[in-house]
């Protein structure tokens, strides 16, 4: 019988590892898939894609001018490496995936494309049955909308690696902590027996890593992928139905790429909406934002200070269709997920000062190998999201290992509770919560952090160095330099600002203690948001330097930009393999 991609023609937008993971698999279903990308040879970053593609027959648009060309303009054989010709017009602005900062994995470091100006579907056009659309080309291009008018399906590599995957998904999303809350929920599935794969928006993380494509054709139906998912890679999902997901938290980010704050919190939800009965759904208790499904969401109600994209239409209409193609009509629910709770208020992980108490079991804070107190939320949010998915395998598998260790679980406490229930102290079965496999708290004392998150690199004379270049946003900012010792902080800010207020930061930096060393290419906007006193400079190596003659014994440097790199790096990773070179060349210097 053969697959529905059988025969197909399918472009696939952008050639980086899930460009590449995507026509590869769409070749290995018997489609043709054509990879389009306006960069030219000499301009790829990563060559050894193109290589690979070149070597497995996978035919490549390089220089792309935003036509759709195949064999009949041009492309003679598989593997074929073309140019779209002279008379391409290099009109896009800087960040396709072969060459856009964070963009190879996805939306790690929030830096996007826009094609502007570019058409032609029905100029020099071939048959598409399927667009592959980058996470990094952003919904409102023309291109897109050409598509979408033109009746070509638009769907994200999230939703074709849910189509073709036969394990199992996992999906975080947030607007900070999702790397850590993925890869706690990874560690957790491992210490439960379970076979998990890290994959999707998630990379460099230290740990081993994959695009959600190449993990869906790689695991069989025992396995279960363990995705991290940006927002702009939720624009074009349809049935992409995750059998437990979560969302950390939304704040004000990516004001560049959506019309409005509701815009971008519309489409980080849309993570629930294929969800239906046996799913399950984690949020934070009372999040004034972020609503599991059969909740009512309070997102249109709030007007949290942002800067809307200049020139956008639709903007506070809280519509995902305004200024932008709507995707396909999301299916009717069956149901809702059940909905499971963390938080200072959480129904099934509540996180106080002293300890977590995730469902019957209260874990003492100084018995985890972290303290930072967002850490504690994301502990929370990946044990339930372990959870949910093994009672949901059990339920399936009545014999699966995740049903022997929910069964033992339960077991164990039952024998607790028989151990204290005498004539007078009888316990009812409401008064029961369910039991938390002690596996998922070994997996939580298994994590110790993530690379260029709160990455600490060692100190000099008293003073701690701090990597926390996955800070994109002022929220992250804050709640980082929260997680300090309040004795001394020097803060790193700069890059490129993505539309974002910083000024709600300017009480917290007005702080003697806390001091702000602004660099990159917005670093004045920053400064005048910030109140207009804080040292500016031109690159990050001479913010560093600046700071390291301020701090004193006790006190802490820490890089936490709260901006895209795009200006000086190729992305987040980059920035922070960057800091770290400076930062060990000063902490390993001796002469003091």
């Amino acid at each position: 019988m053969s697959h529905p991609l059988t025969g197909k023609r399918i472009a696939v937008l952008g050639l980086g590892r899930s460009g590449l993971a995507v026509a590869r698999a769409a070749l290995a279903f018997g489609a043709s898939p054509i990879v389009y990308d306006r960069s030219t040879r000499e301009q790829i970053l990563k060559p050894d894609v193109l290589d690979e593609a070149e070597q497995i027959g996978i035919d490549v648009v390089l220089g792309w001018d935003g036509a759709f060309v195949g064999p009949e303009h041009g492309l003679l054989t598989s593997g074929k490496i073309t140019s779209a010709g002279q008379e391409t017009r290099q009109t896009v602005a800087p960040g396709s995936e072969a060459d856009a900062p964070g963009a190879s994995h996805g939306d790690t470091d929030g830096d996007s494309l826009t094609l502007e100006g570019l058409t032609g579907l029905k100029t020099r056009a071939t048959r598409v049955d399927l667009l592959i659309a980058n996470p990094a080309v952003d919904s409102r291009s023309p291109v897109l909308r050409e598509a979408v008018a033109n009746g070509v399906e638009v769907i994200s590599e999230v939703e074709f690696a849910f189509r073709i995957a036969k394990a199992p998904i996992i999906a975080i999303t947030g607007t900070n902590g999702k790397t850590t809350t993925t890869v706690m929920n990874y560690l957790i599935l491992q210490a439960c027996g379970e076979k998990p794969l890290l994959c999707g928006n998630i990379f460099g993380s230290g740990y081993p890593e994959m695009t959600l494509t190449e993990a869906a054709m790689q695991a069989s139906a025992d396995q279960v992928l363990v995705a991290e998912i940006s927002s702009f890679q939720l624009e074009w999902v349809r049935d992409f139905r995750p059998v437990s997901a979560g969302i950390t938290n939304i704040v004000p980010d990516h004001q560049d790429r959506y019309d409005s704050f509701e815009d971008y919190a519309r489409t980080k939800m849309r993570i629930f909406s294929a969800q239906g009965e046996g799913a399950f759904a984690v949020v934070r208790a009372y999040d004034p934002v972020v609503k599991a499904p059969g909740q009512v969401s309070a997102v249109s109600h709030l007007r949290p200070r942002n800067r809307p994209r200049r020139g956008a239409s639709g903007q506070g209409s809280g519509d995902l269709s305004a200024g932008r193609p709507s995707p396909s009509p999301l299916p009717e629910r069956e149901g809702n997920p059940e909905v499971l709770t963390f938080g200072a208020a959480g129904e099934q992980a509540e996180i106080t000062e002293e300890h977590i108490r995730i469902l019957d079991k209260t874990i003492p804070l100084e018995t985890l190998p972290f303290s930072e107190p967002h850490n504690y939320q994301n502990a929370g949010m990946a044990a339930l999201l372990a959870y949910g998915y093994l009672k949901w395998r059990a339920k399936r598998e009545p014999e699966s290992n995740a049903a022997t260790v929910l069964n033992a679980a339960e077991d164990e406490a039952e024998k607790k509770r028989a151990a204290k229930r005498n004539v007078y102290h009888p316990r009812t079965s409401a008064q029961v919560r369910p039991a938390l496999p002690e596996q998922i708290v070994e997996g939580l004392r298994h994590f110790h952090g993530v690379a260029h998150r709160m990455e600490r690199l060692g100190s000099r004379n008293g003073v701690e160095v701090i990597n926390n270049s996955m800070c994109t946003n002022p929220d992250a900012v804050l709640k980082s330099a929260l997680a300090v010792e309040d004795l001394g902080k020097h803060i790193l800010i700069g890059g490129v600002n993505k539309g974002l207020d910083f000024a709600p930061l300017k009480g917290f930096f007005s702080n003697p203690r806390t001091r702000a060393y602004i660099y990159g290419s917005d670093r004045e906007q920053i400064q005048r948001m910030l109140g207009g006193t804080h040292p500016i400079f031109e690159t990050m190596g001479e913010a560093f330097v600046a700071a390291t003659q301020e701090a004193r014994d006790g006190e802490t440097i820490m890089l936490s930009p709260g901006c895209a790199s795009s200006d000086q790096f190729q992305d987040f990773r980059d920035r922070g393999d960057v800091f770290r070179k400076i930062a060990k060349e000063w902490l390993d210097d001796t002469t003091d």
